[in-house]
């Protein structure tokens, strides 16, 4: 046993009784197993993230029918239109006689031109003529009284009365030409903005004249030219249809019609009911092309990339590119010949 005397040395066991104090407090800590360092945490593994499932929008491949069709709307013309123009010469405008719409009948006065003194020479020309009837008369009785002599100078009255006739003709034939008269009974469809005092060329068309009684369906649309003159056209009117049948197409237009007749054609419609007139409108439908019982997808199913047509087909859920062959196509769906099977499902989106 060892034995510490304090007794002579009191600073020196003083110092050492702290030293063993604190010597004891640190063991206490480092047996009970604390430290003054912090305590690192233990690090947790990533959680596991499942795939996310692919789904698609599929539609099942299915037969059905396939048509091209041109469809558009009509307008009810006349079939009987004559166009009225001054044919020998033109002039100055004296006055319309009609308005935009008007009944007429064949033989009405649809405008004039002026004529100057005209009336006034045809007047005076009618008195001509009597005056060299009434020579005639004469030359004729005194003929009779001497025994049918001075028959030169019957002759000569004769011709007189002719020559005289003639140009009375002719003053009436000059003022036909300043009337324009309605070569038709129908209705004022076209009507030239002028007004009197405006000079008007020969063949210059002034108003239009249609029989509102002979009606043909007027097309204009798109694709006219896939008209032909035969074809059978559905006709809609309203909730009714009717057979059409094309009659006249851009290429029948003689060479100077108008540009409308140019771009249009014209189906003649059996059966129409009485209430149609002109100007009503009706829908058309024209079958080009037409095929039932065939593989038939939406245009959105059929893809394109680099000249390539395929389609995607899921198999067992997985998608899988499929080249087509197209046959028919139209604005909306698309004809399949080779690549894809009734039943497969097809991914739409």
């Amino acid at each position: 046993m060892i034995s510490i005397r304090t007794g002579n040395f009191p600073g020196f066991a003083k110092g050492l009784k702290i030293k063993l104090i604190m010597t004891a407090v640190l063991a206490s800590f480092l047996f009970s197993g604390c430290t003054l360092l912090p305590v690192e945490e233990e690090v947790l593994a990533p959680p596991v993230r499942e795939p996310q499932k692919v789904t698609y929008e599929t539609m099942e491949v299915q037969k059905g029918t396939i048509e091209k069709i041109i469809r558009g709307t009509g307008y009810f013309v006349s079939v009987l239109r004559k166009d009225m123009f001054f044919q020998y010469g033109g002039g100055r405008l004296n006055k319309i006689y009609i308005k935009n719409g008007d009944k007429v009948k064949k033989g009405d006065l649809i405008a004039e031109l002026e004529v100057g003194a005209i009336d006034n020479d045809i007047a005076f020309q009618k008195l001509v003529v009597r005056k060299a009837q009434i020579n005639l008369d004469r030359v004729s009785t005194q003929s009779e009284l001497n025994g049918g002599g001075n028959k030169y100078e019957l002759e000569l009255a004769g011709i007189d009365l002719e020559m005289e006739k003639m140009r009375l003709s002719n003053y009436y034939k000059e003022l036909e030409k300043s009337k324009l008269l309605s070569e038709i009974d129908g209705e004022i469809v076209y009507l030239k903005d002028v007004k009197q005092g405006d000079i008007i060329n020969a063949y210059n068309v002034i108003a239009s004249v249609a029989d509102p009684k002979v009606l043909q369906l007027m097309y204009n649309g798109d694709k006219v030219s896939d008209f032909r003159n035969g074809m059978k056209v559905d006709v809609a009117i309203d909730d009714a249809h009717f057979t059409g049948e094309v009659a006249a197409t851009p290429l029948d237009a003689p060479p100077d019609a108008d540009e409308v007749a140019k771009k249009s054609i014209k189906i003649k419609v059996d059966n129409l009911p009485d209430d149609i007139k002109f100007g009503d409108s009706a829908s058309i439908s024209l079958i080009l092309e037409k095929k039932e019982n065939v593989i038939v997808l939406p245009n959105y199913a059929v893809q394109n990339f680099a000249g390539r047509r395929f389609v995607n087909v899921l198999v067992n859920g997985i998608r899988e590119e499929r080249p087509v062959e197209l046959g028919l196509q139209t604005g909306t769906d698309t004809e399949i010949i080779k690549g894809i099977e009734v039943g497969e499902l097809v991914i739409v989106r």
